[in-house]
């Protein structure tokens, strides 16, 4: 190793693997990063939907009990029209109406209630892949440093040991 080129070419070559360590290192952490960033834009679009899913929810739910309230006016308005008294049928029927328009809205409200549940999963689960990906970037990126440097001292301890002859340990002679 005493001649200046190779000492040169060993310099380089340690460079490179330290160079090339820390590159590779840097765009491990930032694809890690970038990831992570996905993962954590989706945890927001599923909180978004949840709002906008509770936001229709709550218009179904209105809507069926405005259409219960018309359907027993427009019943109370008939049944006054013919004679009826506000008793037998026609409080049978406005009962049925009732008891249909409020199992619609427990279903509304049961469906709503569902996707509000997996939404938020869905949401957890995206952050809980954004710290895997951030985890794992800076888990790749030390080892990706540890690789040029362990190349870069491999380099030095070949230039060292081809330099020097070697010499037969001494009991074999």
């Amino acid at each position: 190793m005493c001649d200046p080129i190779s000492a040169i070419l060993t310099a380089v070559s340690v460079a490179g693997s330290v160079a090339g360590g820390a590159v590779q290192a840097e765009g491990i952490r930032q694809q890690a990063e970038a990831n992570a960033r996905a993962e954590e834009r989706r945890a927001e679009l599923a909180e978004r939907q949840k709002e906008v899913n509770q936001t229709q929810a709550s218009f179904e739910r209105r809507r069926t009990l405005q259409q219960l309230e018309r359907v027993q006016g427009f019943n109370r308005a008939a049944g006054a029209e013919r004679g009826l008294s506000e008793t037998g049928s026609l409080t049978d029927v406005a009962d049925d109406n009732a008891f249909e328009a409020a199992q619609t809205v427990e279903a509304i409200r049961y469906r709503a209630e569902g996707q509000r549940d997996n939404l938020t999963f869905e949401a957890n689960t995206a952050l809980e892949r954004a710290d895997s990906y951030r985890q794992a970037g800076s888990i790749g990126a030390t080892g990706a440093i540890l690789g040029g440097v362990t190349g870069a001292f491999t380099t030095l301890g070949n230039a060292y040991y081809s330099g020097a002859p070697l010499k037969a340990p001494r009991g074999a002679r």
